[in-house]
């Protein structure tokens, strides 16, 4: 209790002293001044802490509102860009369609009865393996293929995906009744590099490889025989790269070409009409694509006749990227236009008016 007295006695003594010392000097309200200007700088200090803080969260989310407006879209066009231009070839050529296109073996069992069949090997100038087949009717029960020189030959390329067995119901309608089957025909179809069971990468100048490579090895077998090239969507594309050959051309009775495209470059646009995608103004440019397919340029050197077979309802090639190539194709000795209302892309060999124009074209050209 003594204790408790003598702190409350010596607290009001020194409040009540330094009250009395602080009326006659200014010296004594220093302590109170600074306490005073303490307080306002530490009131001021937040107030500073608390905007500089609203500025840097406000600054935080321009920047993120900048990113994710501008730097997203950028990053995704970038990349768009660079999967067209690194990765075109597996864009372009799939011969993993369907997923085991690849690794499908040749089975006789496949080949109608009415059918003889003979797998062969094709090399290339870089010594590349082609695989494909030769097809033919039977006759009187032959059980191989017997070359006659007065028989044509049709060199079938095919189109971008798939294989060559996958072909067989097509090339069964060009050779076997009930349909007005081709009298007499030898189908020599040749599956490009990396398709099938043929070793290599496709691109278009291995595929422009692989053309020559066929004619050669097709002459070679068949030296006197009519001969014919017959190519769908892609392969059109590589048979009038074969037929614009100076020194084949004058070889080749005629040309068949189904639902082909004037350019790569055309197919872009087409299927990626978009004005905000980056695709068409990426083409372009003169050194993003390597495999151009410039069809448009070269129909207008082939001077063999040309029969040409369209789908109106195609669903992957415009009718009138064919029909430009109609016009373009000035110096044809004859150009043939043949149209199917009623068929897609894939299926004009099963509509009707089919093998009619492919028989009547081989007998007037012939």
């Amino acid at each position: 209790m003594r204790k408790l007295i003598f702190r409350n006695a010596l607290f009001h003594s020194k409040y009540s002293n330094f009250r009395k010392k602080s009326l006659f000097g200014l010296n004594k309200l220093k302590p109170l001044m600074v306490n005073t200007v303490q307080k306002r700088n530490l009131s001021q200090f937040r107030d500073f802490t608390f905007l500089s803080s609203n500025e840097t969260i406000q600054q935080f989310s321009w920047k993120t509102m900048l990113y994710l407006v501008f730097g997203v879209p950028l990053g995704i066009y970038l990349y768009k860009c660079t999967v067209l231009t690194l990765f075109q070839n597996k864009l372009i050529y799939m011969p993993f369609l369907p997923w085991d296109g690849r690794k499908l073996p040749f089975d006789e069992s496949l080949i109608d009865k009415r059918l003889v069949c003979k797998q062969v090997t094709v090399e290339t100038v870089d010594k590349c393996k082609l695989a494909g087949i030769i097809l033919t009717k039977s006759v009187e029960g032959e059980v191989d293929v017997r070359y006659r020189d007065d028989v044509p030959v049709m060199i079938y390329f095919q189109g971008n995906a798939g294989n060559t067995l996958l072909r067989l119901p097509l090339f069964s309608r060009l050779l076997l009744p009930p349909t007005s089957s081709i009298p007499n025909l030898y189908i020599v179809a040749i599956s490009y590099r990396g398709y099938w069971l043929s070793t290599g990468s496709p691109s278009e100048y291995g595929l422009q490889k692989d053309a020559i490579a066929i004619y050669e090895f097709v002459r070679k077998l068949f030296p006197k025989n009519p001969l014919y090239v017959y190519g769908h969507s892609l392969g059109g594309a590589v048979g009038l790269y074969l037929a614009s050959q100076s020194n084949i051309q004058n070889d080749l009775r005629g040309i068949i070409i189904e639902n082909t495209f004037t350019s790569i470059k055309d197919m872009v646009t087409t299927i990626y009409p978009q004005n905000w995608l980056p695709y068409k103004y990426l083409v372009r440019l003169p050194f993003v694509l390597w495999n151009k397919w410039e069809n448009s340029r070269v129909i207008q050197e082939v001077t063999a006749p040309i029969l040409f077979l369209s789908s109106r309802n195609d669903e992957i090639v415009p009718q009138e990227q064919m029909l430009e190539l109609y016009k373009l194709a000035g110096k044809s000795e004859k150009k043939i236009w043949v149209n199917f209302d009623k068929a897609l892309h894939m299926d004009t060999y099963v509509h009707k008016g089919y093998v009619e124009a492919i028989n009547k074209f081989i007998s007037e050209t012939n």
